[in-house]
C-alpha cells in the first residue's frame, strides 16, 4: 500500500502564488552596489591622474621647446662668416691665377714677336710661301692659343658637383703651368737636336729655341700658378 506523504507536509488549503514582478521584492545586495561605486570611482580618479601627468609632461615638452637656443644662431653665424671668408680666398686665388696665365701669355707673345723678323714678314708668309716661318708662326700660335683658354676657363668658373649641384673649383690651369714651364725647359734642351731642312723644322727649331731661352723667366710664374692651383683644389673650394 502506498502512501502519500505530502500530505504531512501540505493540507488541502495550500495555494501557490506566482508574482510575475521581481523588482517589488524585498531583497537587494546593497553592498554590490557600494562595492561598484567605489571601484568606479576609483577609475575615475586615476584617469584623472593620468590626464593630469599627460598634460603636465606636453606642458614641460612645450616649455622646453620655446627655451631660446642660443648657440644655434652662434654657430651659423660662424659657418656663414667661414664660408663667406673661403669664398673670398678662393676668388682672390682665381684672380692670382688669371694674372699669373695672363703674364706668361704676354711674355711669350712679346718674344715670338720680337724673334720673328730672322724668318722674313709675317704677312707675306703665305703669299711668298714662306715655309720657315709659317713653322715658326705655328708653334708660336699654339703655346698662346693654349694659355688663351686657359685663361677662359679660369675666368669663366668652376664646374657643378657635389650636393644640391653646388659649383666646386678643381683648381682648372693646374696642367698648363706644368706644361708650360716643362715644355719650356726641354725646348732650351732639346732645340739643337732638330735638323735645319726642310725649311719647316728650321723654323720649329726657331720657335722651340725662343721658347727654351724663357724657361728661367716661366719658373717663378709657374709655380706660383701651380701652388694657387693646388690650394684652390684641395683647401679652399
Amino acid at each position: 500500500m502506498s502512501i502519500d506523504k505530502t500530505k504531512d507536509f501540505f493540507d488541502d488549503d495550500f495555494e501557490v502564488i506566482y508574482q510575475e514582478d521581481d523588482s517589488e521584492l524585498p531583497f537587494h545586495s546593497t553592498a554590490d552596489d557600494e562595492y561598484d561605486d567605489d571601484y568606479r570611482d576609483v577609475l575615475s580618479t586615476l584617469s584623472e591622474l593620468d590626464e593630469d601627468s599627460g598634460d603636465t609632461l606636453k606642458k614641460r615638452r612645450g616649455k622646453r621647446r620655446k627655451a631660446p637656443n642660443i648657440i644655434s644662431p652662434a654657430v651659423k653665424t660662424v659657418r656663414t662668416g667661414g664660408k663667406a671668408a673661403f669664398k673670398l680666398i678662393n676668388i682672390l686665388l682665381r684672380t692670382a691665377t688669371l694674372i699669373l696665365t695672363a703674364a706668361i701669355f704676354y711674355l711669350l707673345a712679346v718674344s715670338f714677336w720680337r724673334n720673328h723678323g730672322a724668318y722674313g714678314d709675317l704677312f707675306r708668309a703665305f703669299t711668298e710661301e714662306n715655309y720657315v716661318l709659317a713653322a715658326y708662326g705655328a708653334v708660336a700660335l699654339f703655346l698662346l692659343l693654349t694659355e688663351f683658354l686657359t685663361f677662359l676657363m679660369v675666368l669663366t668658373g668652376s664646374k657643378k658637383g657635389g650636393q644640391k649641384d653646388q659649383r666646386l673649383d678643381t683648381g682648372r690651369s693646374l696642367f698648363s703651368f706644368v706644361f708650360i714651364y716643362a715644355g719650356s725647359y726641354l725646348s732650351y734642351l732639346l732645340n739643337t737636336r732638330i735638323p735645319a731642312s726642310p725649311a719647316p723644322l728650321q723654323g720649329i727649331q726657331g720657335a722651340l729655341s725662343v721658347y727654351g731661352s724663357l724657361h728661367t723667366a716661366l719658373l717663378p710664374l709657374c709655380i706660383a700658378g701651380i701652388i694657387s692651383c693646388l690650394i684652390r683644389k684641395f683647401l679652399i673650394r
